[in-house]
């Protein structure tokens, strides 16, 4: 072969060969950035659902915390409602509770949903029962108070609605209102001054028996709020697995 052609095809075959190393090259660096592009979206993609996670986590320990709060706070204002006429304050703590109800059923995993709702029984049945109990409670009050410190109209009160009471255990509660006892009742708490007709109506509604179970009534209201407390900061820990720390 002339010298000149042999020395043309050595010289495109070694062109030929840089340029497939420069395309193979390249087509492995393509790869090679795909790869790595597909790795990074990956990694993003995690680190964005770790986030949403621990934001989720966060609102929900965050919801469920306030929760708890403002069962507390109901709870005590219903309680207060045995001592003071602060009826509007209990009101407000209770309107409070059931917001925070419904943001932490909203929230919540599924897992602790019924004790979220458990809770929300609890303090329901002692808020309503306060309603109810407390205002004969504080009448009462006010009247032994007021005896006790020795004026005459609150002792004779006094007396006369405790024979009203001891007679009330014989006597059929259709009876009761047309017994001498409870005309003699009413008479002394209308002529106690200062004294309420809502006040003395209470007293005058208000059997031994009703006085007592709203008493068993109140503290297992107490203690059925503090089990349904229990149960959900326990179903909380295992849900949120703050249990195992």
């Amino acid at each position: 072969m002339d010298a000149s052609i042999t020395s043309a095809l050595i010289g495109a075959v070694a062109v030929g060969g840089t340029a497939l190393g420069t395309v193979l090259g390249g087509w492995v660096q393509a790869r090679g950035g795909q790869a790595q592009a597909r790795a990074a979206q990956q990694a993003a993609q995690i680190a964005a659902e770790a986030t949403h996670h621990q934001a989720l986590y966060d609102r929900r320990w965050s919801l469920l915390a306030a929760y708890l709060r403002a069962a507390s706070e109901c709870m005590e204002a219903a309680d207060q409602l045995y001592s003071t006429d602060s009826l509007p304050e209990a009101r407000r703590r209770w309107h409070a509770f059931t917001l925070a109800h419904a943001e932490a059923e909203l929230a919540a995993p599924a897992a602790i949903l019924v004790p979220v709702d458990s809770l929300r029984k609890a303090v329901g049945r002692m808020y309503w029962t306060a309603q109810l109990s407390a205002p004969a409670k504080r009448a009462l009050k006010e009247l032994r108070n007021r005896a006790k410190q020795g004026e005459a109209a609150a002792v004779r009160a006094e007396d006369a609605f405790e024979r009203l009471w001891d007679t009330g255990e014989h006597v059929p509660l259709a009876q009761r209102e047309s017994s001498p006892e409870y005309a003699d009742a009413r008479q002394a708490l209308d002529d106690l001054p200062g004294f309420g007709s809502e006040q003395a109506a209470l007293l005058l509604k208000l059997t031994k028996q009703q006085w007592e179970a709203a008493g068993r009534d109140r503290e297992a209201g107490k203690e059925n709020h503090q089990l349904a407390r229990k149960e959900l900061v326990s179903a909380a820990r295992q849900a949120f697995g703050t249990d195992r720390f």
